[in-house]
């Protein structure tokens, strides 16, 4: 069987682009896990608002408090084959496989004090993410969900 080769590479990586963009733009929210689980897990409202060709207004807050708890600008450009979401913290890479795009922290990130290690799918209407601060010399987990990753559902 003989490889697949595109005339135009580029515009098959921009259509990436264009895609991942338009999957990560909207509201999110975990309703359906925390209104099961709610002892394990906080009713969360995510919200990524463009304000840019790719660039973004992130929030993050309880569903309860009007002031966010995570408040940030971010740029999102395409790098070869591989999504670099670029923050003031720590960068994510993703990549697009089994029809998802797939994420994770760029490897050492330290976050407050703690090596930052997230992992992150998200389809056209879900973002799920699990977050993790571990103690850099020992490896245990300082900070994050402990009962798994959370589940947001795409506002409609």
């Amino acid at each position: 069987m003989s490889s697949v080769r595109f005339r135009y590479p580029a515009l098959f990586l921009n259509v990436m682009l264009k895609e991942f963009l338009k999957w990560f733009e909207g509201d999110f929210n975990n309703w359906r896990q925390a209104s099961t689980n709610p002892t394990s897990f906080a009713h969360i409202i995510l919200k990524h608002e463009r304000v840019g060709k790719s660039k973004f207004h992130v929030t993050q807050r309880y569903k309860h408090e009007e002031t966010p708890y995570r408040d940030k600008v971010i740029n999102i450009v395409q790098n070869n084959n591989n999504i670099i979401v670029e923050n003031d913290q720590c960068n994510l890479v993703f990549i697009k496989k089994d029809g998802f795009f797939w994420g994770q922290t760029m490897p050492g990130c330290i976050f407050k004090g703690t090596l930052l290690v997230s992992r992150i799918q998200m389809g056209p209407n879900f973002y799920k993410v699990i977050d993790a601060g571990l103690d850099p010399k020992t490896r245990e987990q300082k900070w994050g969900s402990e009962n798994g990753p959370f589940y947001f559902d795409k506002a409609k």
